[in-house]
């Protein structure tokens, strides 16, 4: 596998809000899976929208289709962000257990407010990159920065493209024949303290 600094590549689709970034990393998904691609980890879905924020949103399990609650419903005047970090803390084992199944490629469906606090499933990073396993995610305005920030240039912006997007998993999934993992791994400052 290719990757950076000796570790596991790391990448985000960079989208403006508004931009349906899921149904892009749906598409991608199906595409490299029919490639060969060992796809696993979580694509959020939202469904009831009303202007700028969606009524509901949860994020589903590639591998079985269980899907998980992560907003909070606190009703359409609320302000804020309605994320809820418990409902997401709950697919940090299936996340875990694609990394230990060996997947070529976890995606993790944001990287968002909770990532950039260091909370969420930010652990899950350091996971997958200190087992060697690329990490595609997403990320918006104003979390971009804190993406950045996160990752200190070991990560790669990508365009809401699909070719981009395509493009950087295939190249960052290919299992050569006499790939062995690498005795050590280095991990972004920002990881290094959250490994388990």
């Amino acid at each position: 596998m290719t990757g950076i600094a000796g570790g596991a590549a790391l990448a985000a689709v960079l989208y403006e809000r508004g931009f349906d970034v899921d149904a892009l990393l749906l598409a991608a998904c199906a595409r490299l899976r029919a490639a060969g691609v060992r796809v696993g980890g979580m694509i959020q879905t939202s469904s009831g929208g009303r202007g700028a924020c969606a009524a509901s949103v949860q994020v589903v399990d590639l591998a079985s289709g269980q899907a998980f609650d992560i907003w909070e419903s606190r009703g359409v005047r609320a302000r804020g962000c309605r994320l809820d970090e418990a409902g997401l803390l709950e697919t940090e084992p299936l996340l875990r257990a694609a990394i230990a199944d060996g997947v070529d490629l976890l995606v993790i469906n944001r990287f968002g407010r909770a990532e950039g606090l260091g909370r969420g499933v930010i652990g899950v990073f350091a996971a997958a990159i200190e087992a060697g396993v690329p990490v595609l995610t997403a990320t918006r305005p104003p979390y971009d920065a804190a993406w950045r920030a996160f990752h200190g240039g070991m990560g790669r912006d990508l365009m809401p493209d699909p070719d981009a997007v395509l493009t950087w998993a295939l190249l960052n999934t290919r299992v050569e024949p006499a790939h062995s993992p690498s005795p050590t791994r280095v991990l972004p400052r920002a990881l290094s303290s959250t490994i388990p």
